[in-house]
């Protein structure tokens, strides 16, 4: 099995310069397909043409194509213009992983070809670069339509175009934090490939998966089976489900599984489920043996795009939530987005208040893309520019011609109700629809891995990542964890949101409404229940891991965008949550 990144576009669209960009960032090989013909054959393609004609280099393109995917596990391939006009081609490349379409405009197409005409030798005929081009566009105009997860290239800022890559590609790599760097993939049916994965990266030790309750059937006997095939020891360890098991006791049992399963300091725990399951088995793994490897497999869209992201690991006493914990990043975080389709719709609806604060902090499209979804515009599939730029519609790329259907996201229409007819999915989007909850959730990732690796151990713009967390863990834990995390976060989003305008923080007129209106929109509560114990609410609120000096502090919104960190609690708000004021609501 095999997980290659492809990157296929027109001739000048930008194929290698992105490819090799992309292979550094996610510190993948890189294979360029045309500069491997070329050292096969010893000599430029041009002259490859000219010996043999088109249909000779098509066989040995195809055939270095075939190299290409058997020389790794996992790389980064730059193709051809026309590498998979070939059918067989085409079928091997999809099976062989992802293939992200580079969308270009003719007008900057025939602007970089002409720079090289003598390296493209189908576009040094038929009368010049200009009409060659044309007639190659529209010979292959219903190809070049097929391929659904497509990337605005009609433009030169490759750092933009690196970062909405790695998001249709569902491909992160976390730098920052010490030795240990963190592999993020995104995609439906990842968890197979698992043991493979460990196996390849030479992580042979023994393992332990850890699930609960909720997650070990299926999921956890599907990741001990892979780990097994791959011809690596691995041992099931089920916990109990809930934040309340998230305590020193449910600590010692994974410590012991740890050393039941032959654990020593070549060992990788595995966790498969979502916060609570990571939090745990993370800070398990950062102190057995005084750090072992772990990974996270993510089962729920919350862990997906928030908590199995930066290695914060922890567990909880009494008094409050994760007052204990470590630092310690997970070597590979495995986001199977299939395991989306069988979340019960109030999780999904938690992790979308998830989604919502990343977008609040860093994205205003993403934002966009949930407040309008489902959007009846007929464009393709993908990511706009983060600043929203150049998108016509927020849900898509500009460049999106044809009709590829709208932006589906199963996730989103389950979370909201929403039926799409047929037609409204579009044809490219029913052969591909789980590519829209990718996309959801990769695109949210982007904001926490862009936060974190500015600020790894949260000592400035990280602390962001809080903004309804600070109120949000207390009424969770005054509640006695009846209300889910996300329910809290969106209630601790929507209380900060009114604070910050209270305060003079934010900047944009209405942010408080506007979250209330979406939040509401996805079944998420937006005030603190009247049967809350106000008093147990404030003791919460001051014993926050983030105070200083005994005071609370949060992180505010501006506008949509921008956040502003460690802006302080004014004592009369914090002691209007013991007293049950509305100075928050």
């Amino acid at each position: 099995m095999t997980h290659h990144l492809f990157i296929y576009g027109p001739p000048g669209s930008g194929k290698s310069t992105l490819g090799k960009a992309l292979a550094e960032r996610l510190a993948l090989p890189f294979i360029d397909l045309d500069a491997a013909i070329e050292q096969e054959a010893g000599r430029p393609i041009r002259q490859i043409f000219a010996a043999g004609g088109e249909p000779a280099f098509r066989r040995r393109e195809a055939r270095q194509l075939r190299r290409a995917i058997d020389a790794a596990p996992e790389a980064v391939i730059a193709l051809g213009g026309g590498a998979l006009l070939d059918p067989a081609s085409h079928a091997l490349a999809q099976q062989a992983g992802r293939i992200l379409f580079l969308d270009t405009p003719p007008d900057v197409l025939e602007t970089r070809a002409a720079t090289q005409p003598g390296s493209r030798p189908l576009l040094a005929a038929n009368g010049g670069v200009p009409s060659a081009l044309a007639q190659l566009l529209e010979r292959r105009k219903a190809h070049y339509a097929s391929f659904p997860l497509r990337l605005d290239a009609g433009h030169d800022v490759l750092e933009e175009k690196l970062a909405q890559a790695q998001i249709l590609l569902g491909a992160f790599r976390i730098r920052g934090m010490g030795r240990q760097e963190t592999d993020v993939r995104v995609g439906a049916g990842l968890l197979a490939s698992l043991g493979l994965r460990l196996r390849n990266a030479g992580w042979n030790g023994a393992c332990l998966v850890v699930a609960d309750t909720h997650t070990a059937e299926p999921y956890g006997k599907a990741a001990v089976e892979s780990i097994r095939q791959a011809g690596i020891a691995a041992t099931l360890l089920t916990l109990p489900a809930g934040e309340e098991h998230k305590r020193i006791e449910t600590l010692a049992r994974i410590w012991r599984g740890c050393m039941e399963a032959g654990l020593d300091r070549g060992g990788t725990v595995v966790a498969v489920g979502g916060g609570v399951v990571g939090d745990m088995a993370g800070f398990a793994a950062a102190t057995w043996m005084r750090g072992v490897r772990w990974v996270g497999v993510p089962t729920t869209l919350l862990a997906m795009v928030d908590s199995s992201l930066g290695g914060k690991t922890a567990c909880d006493l009494p008094e409050g939530k994760n007052l204990i914990g470590a630092f310690h990043p997970p070597a590979l975080v495995l986001a199977d987005t299939g395991t989306l389709a069988t979340l019960p719709v109030g999780e999904l609806r938690c992790g979308l208040a998830e989604v919502v604060k990343h977008g609040v902090i860093a994205d205003p499209g993403l934002l966009a893309v949930i407040e309008s979804y489902p959007c009846p515009t007929p464009r393709g599939m993908g990511v706009p520019p983060m600043d929203g730029t150049r998108a016509g519609c927020p849900c898509h790329v500009p460049a999106g011609k044809g009709g590829y259907g709208t932006f589906h996201s199963p996730t989103l229409s389950r979370a909201l109700s929403v039926t799409l007819s047929k037609a409204e999915e579009g044809a490219a989007e029913v052969a591909a629809a789980t590519l829209g909850d990718d996309i959801l959730v990769a695109r949210a990732m982007a904001v926490k891995i862009g936060i974190i690796q500015q600020d790894p151990y949260e000592q400035g713009i990280r602390a962001a990542l809080n903004l309804g967390h600070t109120l949000g863990h207390a009424v969770e834990q005054a509640s006695g964890f009846t209300l889910r995390h996300g329910e809290a976060v969106a209630i601790g989003m929507v209380a900060e949101a009114r604070l910050a305008e209270r305060l003079g923080v934010a900047e944009e007129a209405g942010l408080g409404e506007r979250l209330t209106s979406l939040l509401k929109r996805l079944g998420l509560p937006t005030e603190i229940p009247p049967d809350i114990d106000r008093a147990a609410l404030q003791r919460a609120l001051l014993l926050d891991k983030k105070n200083e000096a005994g005071t609370v502090r949060l992180s505010l919104p501006v506008r949509v965008g921008e956040v502003r960190t460690r802006v302080p609690l004014p004592p009369a708000a914090a002691g209007a949550v013991g007293s049950g004021s509305r100075q928050w609501q």
